[in-house]
């Protein structure tokens, strides 16, 4: 894997997925712009959201991140309309979609973060709530909100999530979490001798400190303030200083890093000489910097792959196999020219399936492997008479599927139509097909 690779992988992915999955509906499936943060559209791209629909970046068991984030006063990176951006990319939304089923369940932490470090009990970190995110602490060390409050997520030193805990030994640590998906780092800060000025102030006591978590020695602050190094240095810091205060009654707090090993373009982010002759990777380079190397640990977001500690949609949007199950429904796969060519029926003892001749499908699936494992996958939205409906007879359902197959047909003839694990298929000579044109609101 090259270093652009893995996020060409994770754009195929995402958009495989915003077609397959059943928690978006079809307008949400079409190719759109990115928002950025000035809300202003960029390019047009299938692992973005219409901007109307950006609120389906968010998975069904994180729908309550847009009400929290409102609560707690943190915005949404290329936030729309109050929520979440539209790109499937956002590390922010990763984090929110795997974290946030955690903030009332301290059991799927332990699960997720007990490998890391030693849990014996989750402690509330927030009144009724085990986790938070976008954390800052209480207090503000380096006067990023010049004499104002700061906000969580933005224009300060924050923490993608937090939550607290008790050890074996009954020490109380905190955990900082920062989080990376497709983050890369390609160029050098511009010069900016006011803002340099400003942010090697605010920082330069602390990174200097002999007491410090960090090897001032090895490197001077001016070559810090490119990222990731900035980000890096200003996280360790701040854990640093909130250790110190015994914050949240906190005896240890640890940085945890959840980056993707996949993600090379992240660790080969050294755009200076200076960062370079500290080691070969910004892991390298970090390891030498920590004066107490057990403040800072990585976590590989592969353990969040399970539905015990994330959730279904979780697994089978980020996973790169994704949960090896169908949802179920109807599926559809459709040919260059946007004709569906077969459609799948998924219920609790089997499937049904209707293809119509084509080269992509000479025979129907075998099993329900065979089946998973078509690529190319689109979730079929239904009308609610139609849901009812399909949940009947299984004549009905093989009716159905039939009708939508011969959408694809200008003469509708030839459709293969059969049921497993029953085995049995039929040779269907014409149908009557869907009027899809009374379906374009769906």
């Amino acid at each position: 894997m090259t270093h652009d690779d893995y996020a060409i992988e994770q754009q195929a992915l995402a958009a495989a997925w915003k077609k397959r999955t059943p928690t978006l509906w079809p307008a949400a499936r079409k190719a759109a712009p990115w928002i950025d943060q000035d809300g202003k559209p960029v390019g047009h791209y299938a692992h973005c959201l219409p901007a109307e629909n950006a609120a389906g970046n968010l998975l069904p068991d994180s729908y309550g991140a847009t009400e929290l984030f409102s609560e707690l006063g943190i915005p949404w990176h290329c936030g729309i309309d109050g929520g979440p951006g539209n790109n499937l990319l956002s590390s922010q939304v990763q984090c929110v979609n795997a974290l946030m089923p955690m903030v009332h369940d301290p059991m799927r932490i332990v699960r997720a973060f007990g490998n890391a470090v030693d849990i014996a009990e989750v402690l509330e970190i927030e009144p009724g709530r085990h986790l938070t995110f976008e954390y800052i602490g209480p207090t503000d060390y380096f006067d990023e909100g010049a004499g104002k409050p700061r906000v969580r997520g933005t224009r300060c030193t924050s923490f993608d999530a937090a939550f607290l805990y008790r050890t074996c030994v009954g020490t109380t640590e905190l955990a900082l979490v920062e989080w990376k998906y497709t983050e890369r780092y390609t160029t050098a800060r511009k010069p900016n001798p006011g803002y340099d000025k400003t942010r090697i102030k605010r920082y330069g006591a602390a990174y200097n400190d002999p007491s410090g978590p960090l090897h001032s020695e090895l490197i001077d602050i001016e070559w810090m303030l490119d990222e990731p190094f900035y980000q890096l240095m200003r996280q360790q810091l701040l854990a640093w200083r909130l250790e110190q205060d015994r914050a949240e009654g906190a005896d240890i707090v640890r940085v945890l890093h959840v980056l993707p090993p996949d993600n090379r373009a992240y660790q080969t982010s050294m755009v200076r000489a200076e960062h370079r002759a500290l080691g070969g990777s910004v892991d390298d380079v970090w390891r030498r910097l920590l004066r107490t190397p057990d403040r800072f640990r990585h976590l590989d977001p592969a353990v969040l792959l399970a539905q015990s500690i994330t959730s279904w949609d979780y697994v089978d949007r980020y996973s790169p196999t994704g949960t090896n199950e169908m949802p179920w429904g109807v599926s559809v796969w459709r040919d260059s020219d946007e004709r569906i060519t077969a459609a799948a029926y998924v219920h609790e003892n089997g499937f049904e399936w209707c293809h119509r001749p084509a080269q992509d499908f000479d025979s129907p699936p075998r099993d329900r492997t065979e089946l998973v494992s078509l690529p190319d996958r689109e979730y079929f939205s239904l009308f609610d008479d139609e849901k009812t409906m399909i949940v009947g007879s299984l004549e009905y359902a093989r009716a159905f599927l039939r009708a939508v197959v011969a959408t694809g047909l200008s003469e509708p003839n030839g459709l293969t139509s059969s049921s497993w694990p029953e085995q049995v298929s039929h040779i269907i000579s014409t149908w009557p097909p869907v009027d899809m044109e009374s379906r374009s609101g769906l």
